[in-house]
């Protein structure tokens, strides 16, 4: 790695000469006229990835000029390719571009630049590469495969860009990275560098790092809450005076504000953007649950220039009012429409808090890198009332859970989720995140000052009592798991890295279950990795059971669940749950803009107020034969049909438990004559849930039979661990065929009274996934062309056809693998999903792939058939290949030596 160029005027013991060699031991180091750099940051590519450039630095180290000279560059075998070189000062450098053919295989690829001054030695292009012409340098390159459509992707908070080797073991796509240095972009009030320089080539080099792993970063840029303990951007109270108590919190809605948060995320734009495995961004996370009311010139302005009101005198937090305290609040508890705090309430969360426009600004900002495959996500988006619009014009929306005290918790949150996306008015995705952290206060906590510890205290208790946050346990995770993907959501996310593997700074995260890690590797590998195309494919259905959330109900009672998934409502949406029922959560403006026809049910839990618009028309829906069920808190302008008894839990997990299931079954009871099941489980801890594509129903079965573990139960708040359930599960459809497509086998089904049954065995915390069909699978077809050539593009068909010859018509999972003529497998292998029973697999052979006969094998992964087909690469060989060619002819094969 040493190079040494002209010396002169050295002053060590008045040594004036200058050095041509350097004689070490008894070798010599010969003189090297320039100095080769390959300046791109970059060493690892896309797959037919366009406009790539190798730039290449010459720099003269020589005393005098070169006024001709040759760079040579070749990758591996290919052809060299030479770039003259004119009138080179000393000292000079130039940078020379070398187009990169990513057309090539993926592969590890080694560049080589050879240097030679035509004014020193015979052009030869032969000797190009002879040492002894010139100066000659190794750069490594890598080209990767591109993405498969439709990822699921499953991505990390936490671990970072210095983790990328334990979370792509686990099964990780996706994890935040890359930061911004908010007060230097705050201070220059202009984009600039998203980092200082030795921060920002490190993140790129990570980044390149991740491209060459398959893994891809989203930024963390919360620039707003970056301003919070800036007086001069908080909120203030009445008396314009900075709010004191609780947390700082910015007033978002400051029109300084934009121009800052654009810059930032165009800083980041312009720093990364270039960088494929930069593909997304969380927004301003954490932030709305702190939005108080604020009171400045600009937000009475806003307000009033929105309503025609003034901000009324009662508002004081962000959760509402009490009704209670006002002496002429109507009896029957409807307000209008037009009421000015409930319109006070529904501003503030639509636009007044002043975040949903920031991240719509940041997200601007950051699309101007101009990638179609860059998304921005707001999590957690639901830590607001019920109204449409969180997040402002992200591409996805997210919410954290916590799985206790009973996993399909998580099912009530993500169903908020899609109700709010479905009113964002443009198209808006759902991410779903659970916590790999649980509070250890609210699941196992520690014995209070001067108490005697239990007799029994789990091995994590005894080596880290102080643990404040501790691991979600297998089961737990399993369970949560289920639930969630059972809804159409595009992805999942977890957070808290140190509580899932050990590291060495866990601080308030802990890693106290070991076995946590290996159970969520193990649903990735088996579920959301086969599975996760198809998952993405299929739609949910339009349930015709509503859950309501009334905003109303939470400005003037300060009910609602703002994605903590507590209170009763919470708890009534496990009773709809237990029931074997599958609601979808409506809001005012649900109804409002689309009224309630379709439903057959409608929950009115925690709904003690109402607006006149959302009376009308639940009066007009039980007027034409609509069932409400509702509790002790409904206001008296309704008279629900069903009542289901109010419960507080206690605290103890069993016993709520017990509790509520007792509601549920009463509340099947209710039904049984008034509403039709279409899809029905036998068993209460068997939670069916079902979605659609084309005529193919898709039945998610999710087992939450728990009891005590030693992890956690000894303290009685959470039943940690799973237990086996069997259940008959049926389903409204009079013939069919029904897969299993976790075990990739058919599903026996049987008829009773104009039904399909079949009875189901699951292991603690699982869940099954049975696809039922019109017609049954029979086989695999494939069609692919006989011949290719290098450089060509072709089509690979699959087709998953029934007994007719005729695609299923369902979106059915498929293993891909396409192996090269020495097995090697090539791009486009993977997981796959075919809709409608029909694939189309593109292919590109690349200019150096092996020739010879190439195969394509594909298992659909619900009744487990599958096929190959052999197709040839390269022209039919005439007679024994020259062994001279065959490095050549094999791309980066070797020729083997003897």
């Amino acid at each position: 790695g040493l190079s040494i160029g002209d010396r002169s005027g050295s002053n060590y013991r008045g040594f004036p000469g200058r050095i041509d060699q350097v004689r070490i031991s008894n070798g010599v180091l010969e003189f090297r006229p320039v100095r080769i750099e390959r300046i791109s940051d970059r060493q690892t590519f896309v797959r037919m990835e366009k406009d790539v450039d190798l730039k290449f630095r010459v720099t003269n180290l020589k005393r005098e000029p070169l006024s001709s000279a040759m760079l040579g560059l070749s990758i591996d075998t290919s052809p060299k390719r030479t770039l003259e070189i004119h009138q080179l000062a000393s000292g000079e450098s130039r940078d020379l571009p070398f187009s990169l053919d990513t057309r090539m295989r993926p592969d590890s690829y080694r560049v080589t630049a050879v240097f030679v001054a035509l004014d020193l030695v015979a052009l030869d292009l032969v000797a190009l590469d002879k040492k002894v012409f010139g100066v000659s340098e190794t750069f490594p390159i890598s080209i990767v495969p591109r993405k498969l459509p439709n990822e699921f992707p499953i991505l990390m908070w936490g671990g970072g860009l210095n983790e990328i080797d334990r979370m792509k073991e686990i099964g990780f796509t996706h994890a935040l990275g890359p930061r911004s240095n908010y007060s230097t972009i705050f201070n220059a009030g202009k984009p600039i560098a998203a980092n200082l320089p030795e921060r920002l080539n490190h993140t790129r080099q990570q980044l390149d790092a991740a491209l060459a792993a398959g893994m891809t970063f989203a930024a963390q840029s919360s620039p707003g809450s970056y301003l919070r303990s800036n007086s001069k951007f908080q909120r203030v109270g009445r008396d314009g005076k900075p709010y004191v108590g609780g947390r700082e919190d910015v007033c978002a809605s400051m029109p300084e504000l934009r121009d800052y948060v654009h810059n930032v995320g165009v800083s980041l734009a312009q720093s990364y953007g270039d960088m494929p495995s930069f593909g997304g961004a969380l927004l301003h996370t954490e932030v709305r649950g702190h939005s108080r009311p604020c009171f400045h010139p600009h937000d009475y302005a806003a307000f009033k220039m929105a309503t025609g009101l003034d901000i009324p005198a009662e508002v004081v937090n962000q959760r509402g009012v009490d009704y209670k305290k006002f002496k002429e609040f109507p009896q029957n508890r409807v307000i209008s429409d037009n009421d000015p705090i409930y319109n006070y309430y529904r501003w503030q969360w639509k636009e007044g808090d002043g975040w949903n426009d920031l991240n719509s600004t940041l997200s601007k900002g950051m699309k101007t890198a101009g990638r179609k495959d860059f998304w921005t996500f707001y999590d957690p988006a639901i830590r607001v009332g019920s109204v449409f619009g969180s997040g402002g014009n992200v591409d996805v929306i997210s919410h954290w859970t916590y799985s206790y005290p009973d996993p399909i918790r998580i099912g009530l949150v993500t169903d908020e989720l899609l109700a709010m996306s479905a009113g964002a008015g443009r198209p808006q995705d759902v991410m779903k995140m659970t916590q790999i952290i649980w509070y250890r206060s609210q699941t196992a906590p520690m014995p209070k000052v001067g108490k005697e510890h239990p007799v029994y205290s789990a091995a994590w208790e005894r080596e880290q009592p102080d643990a404040p946050f501790i691991t979600i346990p297998p089961m737990q995770l399993r369970e949560a798991f289920w639930t969630k993907i059972a809804r159409p959501i595009k992805g999942i996310m977890y957070h808290g890295w140190a509580s899932l593997v050990p590291t060495e700074s866990p601080s308030g995260y802990r890693y106290t279950h070991p076995e946590t890690q290996h159970e969520l590797q193990h649903l990735i590998r088996t579920i959301a990795e086969p599975l996760g195309p198809t998952l993405k494919s299929v739609p949910g259905v339009k349930s015709d059971i509503a859950f309501y959330e009334s905003f109303a109900a939470q400005v003037y009672a300060r009910r609602g669940t703002y994605g903590w998934n507590g209170g009763w409502a919470g708890d009534s949406y496990h009773i709809a749950m237990w029931a074997g029922l599958q609601p979808e959560v409506v809001y005012d403006e649900t109804i409002t803009t689309h009224g309630l026809d379709g439903y057959k049910l409608l929950f009115m839990t925690d709904c003690d107020v109402v607006t006149g618009s959302i009376l009308k028309e639940v009066l007009a829906f039980q007027k034409r034969g609509g069932i409400v069920i509702g509790d002790a808190n409904l206001t008296p302008a309704i008279k629900p049909d069903i009542l289901i008894e109010t419960y507080r839990r206690s605290g103890l997990a069993h016993e709520d438990k017990t509790e509520l299931q007792a509601r549920a079954t009463q509340l099947r009871k209710d039904l049984t004559s008034r509403y039709n099941r279409y899809l029905d489980s036998s068993n209460p801890e068997v939670i069916p849930y079902r979605r659609r594509f084309a005529d193919t129903d898709y039945v998610f079965l999710t087992n939450d039979h728990r009891e005590y573990g030693c992890y956690v139960g000894h303290h009685g708040r959470v039943m940690e661990n799973g237990l086996a359930s069997t259940a008959k599960i049926s389903i409204k459809r009079n013939s069919g065929y029904a897969y299993d497509l976790v075990a990739h086998q058919p599903v026996k089904l049987s008829q009773e009274n104009g039904r399909l049954v079949t009875d189901v065995n699951l292991g603690p915390g699982e869940g099954q996934l049975l696809m039922i069909t019109s017609t049954a699978i029979d086989q695999v077809k494939l069609i692919a062309p006989k011949t290719l050539k290098r450089g060509d593009q072709q089509t690979l068909q699959v087709q998953v056809i029934n007994a007719s010859g005729k695609p299923v018509d369902a979106a059915i999972p498929l293993e891909v693998r396409i192996e090269d003529a020495e097995g090697r497998v090539a791009e486009q292998s993977g997981y796959w999903t075919a809709p409608y029973g029909k694939a189309t697999i593109t292919i590109d052979i690349a200019p150096n792939d092996v020739e010879g006969v190439w195969q394509l094998q594909v298992r659909e992964l619900a009744s487990g058939k599958s096929a190959a087909v052999s197709f040839r690469v390269g022209e039919v060989p005439t007679k024994k290949p020259d062994t001279k060619l065959l490095d050549k002819n094999a791309g980066n094969a070797v020729q083997p030596k003897g």
